[in-house]
């Protein structure tokens, strides 16, 4: 930003007195607090949409890695199974061989 110094507000208070005149300074005056305020308000409004849109997004990553952790759980799950239905089998066949 930039930095104003005793000599610039001097500088500007002259031009506004001989532009405006001084009976009109308090006018300009809440009419430049009007804007400042506004200005204010669209930038608090600006910040929260921001960070809103931020949030979404982050929601949505959040999402993304969890059904993806989803798919390797039911990928491993069903390998597990295979696993175990293979053995079970083999425990079977060796059984039935054992007992004839």
């Amino acid at each position: 930003m930039f930095s104003l110094g005793w000599m610039e507000l001097s500088i500007i208070l002259i031009i506004v007195v001989i532009v405006v005149g001084p009976k009109e300074i308090p006018t300009v005056v809440r009419s430049i607090k009007s804007i400042m305020s506004k200005l204010k308000s669209l930038s608090r409004e600006f910040n929260s949409t921001i960070d809103e849109v931020s949030h979404i997004s982050e929601i949505k990553d959040i999402k993304k890695e969890i059904l993806d952790t989803k798919e390797t759980i039911l990928k491993e799950g069903k390998e597990l199974d295979d696993f175990v239905d293979v053995n079970n089998k083999n425990i079977l066949k060796k059984e039935q061989q054992d007992g004839k």
